[in-house]
C-alpha cells in the first residue's frame, strides 16, 4: 500500500470543521506557502511589506486589498514587496498576484519576482519602449505591461546579470480594466522561469535569472504622464521547498 494520498483538486472538510481541530497528528509539510491576503487593520511596513512611493503617490488598505496609487505627475512609480529578498530559486519558488488596474491607458506595470524591494524615483525593474525591453534589476523575472509599446499585451520578462529579455504574449493576455487578474512566475533550481497568466501556462523562459540570487515578489507601478493611476492587489502568494 503507499504511502501517499493524491487529491486532484481539493480537500473538502465537513462537519465542525470551523470550530473544532479537524486533524490529528503532527503536521509535517515538504512546502513552505506564504500568504498576504492585507485584511490587517495596517500595512505593517516594518517587517512584512516594503512600499516605495514618488512624492504624493501612496500605499493603503481598501476593502478587498491594497491600493497603489500614483502621483498625478510624469513617471511616478509605487510600488510594494513582501516578505523580504529570500526566495532563493533553489528553492523552487513560485510567485502568484492577483490584482486590477484601474485603466490601462498611459501606464506601466510589473508583476513577478526582483532582486530589489524597489528600484527607486521613477524607475521599475522593467520598461518597455516599442519593442524594446529595458532593465533596471540585476536579476528577476516577471510579467511587464507598459502602453509605451508597441502592442498592448502582457509581456513576459527576464534578466539574468543585466541580460534582459522579452516575449509578447498572444491577444488573449491583453490587460483589461478594472477586472481582476491572476499572474504566476514560477522558478527552478536552475533558474528556468515559467509564467502563467489566469492559472494557464503561457511562457517558458531557460535560464531566466541567476539561480543563487535571492529574490523577492514584486507588484509596482508607474505613469506614463501626468495623471494618477490606481492598481488594486489582492493577495501575494508564494510557494517554495523547505
Amino acid at each position: 500500500m503507499s504511502d501517499q494520498v493524491k487529491v486532484a483538486r481539493q480537500l473538502v472538510f465537513t462537519g465542525d470543521a470551523a470550530q473544532e481541530p479537524n486533524i490529528e497528528g503532527n503536521l509535517n509539510p515538504v512546502k513552505k506557502f506564504v500568504s498576504y491576503d492585507f485584511t490587517e487593520l495596517a500595512l505593517d511596513a516594518t517587517n512584512k511589506y516594503t512600499n516605495y512611493i514618488d512624492t504624493t503617490s501612496a500605499v493603503a488598505l481598501a476593502s478587498g486589498g491594497v491600493t497603489l496609487t500614483t502621483a498625478a505627475t510624469d513617471t511616478k512609480t509605487c510600488s510594494m514587496s513582501a516578505g523580504g529578498i529570500w526566495w532563493y530559486p533553489a528553492k523552487n519558488p513560485v510567485v502568484e498576484m492577483r490584482f486590477q488596474l484601474d485603466v490601462v491607458t498611459t501606464v506601466a506595470i510589473n508583476v513577478g519576482f526582483s532582486d530589489a524591494v524597489s528600484e527607486g524615483s521613477g524607475a521599475l525593474p522593467f520598461t518597455i519602449s516599442g519593442t524594446t525591453v529595458t532593465d533596471t534589476a540585476t536579476n528577476a523575472a516577471m510579467f511587464c505591461f507598459d502602453t509605451n509599446q508597441t502592442t498592448k499585451y502582457w509581456y513576459i520578462v527576464n534578466t539574468k546579470a543585466n541580460t534582459e529579455g522579452g516575449t509578447i504574449l498572444p491577444s488573449s493576455c491583453a490587460p483589461v480594466a478594472a477586472t481582476d487578474v491572476v499572474l504566476r512566475v514560477a522558478l527552478d533550481s536552475s533558474g528556468n522561469a515559467r509564467y502563467y497568466y489566469n492559472g494557464v501556462e503561457v511562457g517558458y523562459k531557460a535560464s531566466a535569472t541567476t539561480s543563487t540570487t535571492p529574490l523577492v515578489g514584486y507588484f509596482g507601478i508607474r505613469n506614463n504622464t501626468a495623471t494618477a493611476h490606481i492598481a488594486t492587489l489582492k493577495y501575494i502568494r508564494y510557494w517554495c521547498d523547505m
